[in-house]
């Protein structure tokens, strides 16, 4: 990977990481007021925060595959949620997130394909 290719990716890991923050904070305030559901919103919070300053702190192209499995396995769980019980739009709203951070992620990675030296 050249410099500039890899100073790319960072600036727009750089985005992404910024988002997922915005979105472990807001998962903050929505608990710290107690609505919607103020235990998995204090849970999420931690967890979107963390994952945010650790991804941006790696800022490799693995850091983000990584962020992005997780993303998926996060919205894999909110599917029954969503089916089934009381949690529906909240589970809605969790899939909806996870889903454009998987693709953010997914973006920032590329697509993997080697083009300097030896690529093909």
């Amino acid at each position: 990977m050249t410099a500039r290719a890899s100073a790319r990716g960072r600036r727009r890991g750089t985005g992404v990481e910024a988002f997922r923050a915005a979105v472990g904070v807001g998962h903050a305030v929505r608990a710290g007021r107690g609505g919607g559901q103020p235990v998995l919103d204090a849970v999420l919070a931690v967890r979107q925060v963390v994952q945010a300053a650790l991804v941006a702190r790696a800022g490799t192209s693995d850091a983000h595959t990584v962020s992005a499995v997780v993303d998926t396995v996060h919205g894999l769980t909110m599917v029954p949620l969503a089916v089934v019980g009381r949690r529906r739009r909240f589970a809605l709203g969790q899939l909806g997130i996870a889903l454009v951070l998987v693709v953010a992620e997914c973006a920032a990675v590329g697509t993997g394909r080697r083009t300097g030296r030896g690529g093909r």
